[in-house]
């Protein structure tokens, strides 16, 4: 994980590596924190796609991914 500050929006940016979904090819997934408490989330290559999550979308997001790996 890399946690790198890029832009002027930005807070900070973590980049993961993961798996894709479709052939399972390795793939990084770019999670930007913008002033605001937004985050966007981005798959790696692809330029035009990517969500933009709430601050309380995010939140909610992280705590479920926190509780299932307890």
């Amino acid at each position: 994980m890399d946690i790198v500050m890029q832009h002027e929006n930005e807070v900070g940016r973590v980049v993961l590596i993961g798996r894709r979904t479709d052939d399972g090819g390795q793939c990084s997934l770019i999670a930007i924190h913008e002033f605001g408490g937004a985050w966007a989330l981005y798959p790696h290559g692809v330029s035009r796609l990517g969500v933009r999550l709430g601050k309380q979308d995010a939140a909610t997001v992280a705590r479920a991914i926190l509780a299932a790996t307890e």
